[in-house]
Order: structure tokens, then sequence, then C-alpha cells
């Protein structure tokens, strides 16, 4: 416990949503410095001046969106700006539910602990892939267009769909990687009369005991080979990237849907546009991809696929619910004997 103000250096972005408490507490408990480098280099510059304003911060806190301007594209958590933190700073608090912009296994080895902010966004990124998944079975998207375009002769083409659209209901969904927004999106689903099976490193007995009819599989072509609709909702680390490729295709009914609310990487981009245009692959919706921000034009140009710009996480109790966590993992860090959240919590136990 302390008794002093700890020195933290705040990572701001524009136009900020905070949580009222955890805004108030993080203020009144802690010193605040502001993030302000116009460049990753600059930032690396003053931590080597001993006459910064940095010197001496013993925490980062980032409960800000991660996506949020002006400092989307500083990743001062892993590469080179990782690197020159100073000795003092014991601990890191990040919005999101995934790191891959975070070099852990560094920041281990100095002795910082790293906090994420697990299931802050869940409702929202699963309400997200909820509609993802039905827009890839009824083609909402290609239907709104018609409706926007305000031309009276191709108002009624829509109703083509039918000869190719069907009802989630009765069709199965297959979860990779069921956490807790992987389990939000099987409940939403299963309440449309889908069947849900799941593949993942363990089996899941608590959620099990909530739906039921939830089957594990441990093996993940055989879970392909049983479902219509795919969703991707697990990590991206060195044994995902590319999890779904040419060869898991092959293991897919004649005609599937794919969805994927995590991260890009995870599915190879070329087996995707392959099975679009051999006809395999019928729906499809993404929020995140490959080489985003960029998304391929074959994408973008079929109108079978729903594409939304990785907002999964963006609602305002998602940002609040961030802060929170952040700052109550400061708070048990610096002001009690509770433990943080941490990612590499095996640093607490030594």
């Amino acid at each position: 416990m302390t008794t002093s103000k700890p020195k933290i250096l705040y990572i701001p972005v524009e136009n900020p949503i905070h949580d009222e408490t955890a805004w108030k507490t993080l203020n009144e408990k802690f010193d605040l410095v502001y993030y302000d480098g116009p460049s990753t280099d600059d930032w690396i510059k003053e931590l080597d001046n001993p006459q910064s304003k940095f010197q001496g911060i013993q925490a980062i806190c980032r409960s800000t969106w991660l996506r949020g301007q002006p400092y989307k594209s500083h990743l001062i958590f892993r590469g080179e700006p990782v690197r020159h933190l100073p000795d003092s700073v014991k601990i890191i608090v990040q919005s999101a539910h995934g790191y891959n912009n975070v070099d852990v296994d560094y920041l281990t080895s100095r002795g910082i602990l790293f906090c994420n902010s697990p299931n802050s966004c869940s409702i929202a990124t699963a309400d997200v892939g909820t509609t993802l998944v039905l827009q890839s079975f009824r083609y909402f998207t290609h239907c709104q267009n018609i409706a926007r375009s305000g031309d009276p002769q191709i108002f009624n083409t829509g109703r083509a769909l039918g000869h190719i659209a069907d009802n989630p209901r009765g069709k199965t969904l297959g979860v990779v990687g069921l956490g807790n927004i992987g389990f939000l999106t099987a409940k939403a689903c299963h309440a449309m009369g889908m069947n849900i099976v799941y593949y993942g490193r363990s089996r899941k007995a608590k959620y099990e005991k909530q739906m039921s009819g939830l089957k594990f599989y441990d093996n993940l072509n055989g879970m392909l080979a049983v479902t219509d609709c795919v969703l991707i909702s697990c990590p991206l680390t060195e044994h995902t990237r590319h999890l779904i490729n040419f060869d898991s295709f092959k293991h897919m009914k004649d005609k599937v849907r794919l969805v994927n609310i995590a991260r890009g990487p995870i599915v190879e981009n070329e087996a995707v546009i392959d099975a679009l245009e051999r006809g395999q692959l019928v729906g499809a919706g993404f929020d995140v991809y490959e080489f985003e921000p960029e998304v391929d034009p074959r994408l973008i140009d079929n109108y079978r696929v729903t594409l939304l710009p990785h907002v999964g996480v963006a609602s305002q109790d998602s940002f609040k619910a961030f802060e929170r966590k952040c700052v109550d993992n400061l708070v048990k860090y610096f002001y009690t004997n509770e433990p943080p959240q941490a990612v590499n919590k095996e640093l607490l136990k030594q």
C-alpha cells in the first residue's frame, strides 16, 4: 500500500468517454502526467532525457479506446519503444481484450505487470457477432443497400434473395474459442433456434451446464464438418494465425457461412476469396481483416459479405467499462493487498 500519490503516465484520446466514478478516482488517487509525443521516436527521446516529466512514472494507464486518435499508431508497449521504459514502471493497464500489440514476454522479463481489460466489451462484441451471423444467413446488408438506393426499379430485386437466403433456426453454429464473447454470441444464436457446437483447447463444463445441447469438439476439422456457420472468437496467437485456411474449407460443408469478430489474421484472406468464388462460402460477416485497415476489394464487391470497420467494441458502455477495469487494477496494486487482474500473473507470485 502507498502513502503518496503514485505517478502515472496517462495516454489520452480525442473526445473521451469517461466513467464518472472511475475517472474521479484516477484523478484523486494518482498524479497524472499526460502522454503528448508527436511520434514514438519522440517518446523514446523523452524517456532517455533525465529531465523528462516522465521520469519516475510508476505505472502507465491506457484505459481509452486503442483506436482513438491521435495516438492510435503509437504502439509503445512493443518493439523499440517498450525497451526504453524506465525501471520505475511497475504496472501497465490497458483497454481491450486482446493484447497482440503488447510484448508481454518482454514486460515479464522486466518484472512489469500487464493488465488488459477482459469482459469489458464482451456484450458489445457479442452483439456484433450475433448480427453478423444473422446477416450471413439473410443478407440484410445487401437488402439495405437496395432500399437506400432510392431506385424504384430495383426495389423489388431484394426479394430474389429468397432463393439463396436461409433462416438460422435449425442450423448449427460452430464456435472457435468459446470464451465470454463466444458464449454470449452462442446464447443469442441459440435463442434464435440454432444448435451450438464449439472447438477449443479445453472443454467448458460451466457453459455446457448453462446451454442444453452444447457440444464440444477437441478436433477443429471434426467441428467444421458439422457446422453451417463458423464463428471465430478466439485470441490471435502464433498457433491461431491462419487457423482457418485453404485446408480448413476442405473439411467444411459444401455450403457454409463464416463470421470473424476476433482478429483478422486468424482467417487466411485468400482462402476466403477462393471459397467465395467457388460458391462454397455462401455468406460471411467480418468485423476484422487480415490486412486491416485495408479491406480486399473482392470482399467489398461481394454482396453476400457484410463488412464492418472493427467496431465490435465501439459503444459507450464498453469505453466506460474499460476505464473501470483499468482504474480498479491500479487501485488494487497501489492501495490494497488485492492482486490486480494481470495477464502475466506469474509475477504476482514472486
